[in-house]
């Protein structure tokens, strides 16, 4: 994989999610936001690549005030050193946020808001303090495939996105 970094908006209707995207796509354009947008139909979730993932969680905060009414998440993973990021925006307010290895390796550089359901399956062995062990790429991919996000089995190798815009 090498790098990853995807804003993801939940799409509330997502037989409406292929219109919403233009609308979605349009705003971003308009607010200086070049990233390609993505929607697979299986997902209720509209994809949003990035090529920077030191700035997933920045951008995915700049965003979610853009679309005040979604849940917006954001995943960033650098996996050669283990620098990964999580976080979950809703109505432009942030729930949680999770990073580690981007200042010190396959450390916990910050932990705020509040736990997700998901977060004790996926790091029963780990201890979420700042400076000890932390999440690796491999969480990422685990999040991804347990959140049923695009880019993560979804659209399933060699299988095109329903619609993409790139921008």
């Amino acid at each position: 994989m090498g790098k990853f970094a995807a804003i993801y908006i939940f799409c509330e209707q997502p037989q409406k999610a292929p219109e919403e995207m233009e609308n979605i796509s349009s705003l971003l354009v308009q607010e200086g936001y070049f990233f390609t947008v993505r929607y697979h139909q299986e997902s209720p979730w509209i994809q949003l690549f990035l090529e920077e993932p030191e700035n997933v969680v920045q951008y995915t905060q700049d965003i979610s005030q853009l679309f005040r009414e979604q849940k917006l998440l954001g995943l960033a993973a650098y996996t050669v050193s283990d620098s990964v990021s999580f976080c979950l925006f809703q109505e432009g307010k942030m729930i949680r946020i999770l990073q580690s290895g981007f200042s010190s390796e396959r450390k916990w550089e910050f932990i705020q808001g509040e736990e997700q359901q998901w977060e004790a399956e996926i790091f029963k062995n780990i201890t979420l303090k700042i400076g000890n062990p932390g999440m690796v790429s491999s969480h990422i991919q685990q999040i991804g495939i347990l959140l049923n996000l695009p880019g993560f089995g979804i659209p399933r190798m060699g299988e095109p996105w329903t619609k993409e815009i790139i921008n």
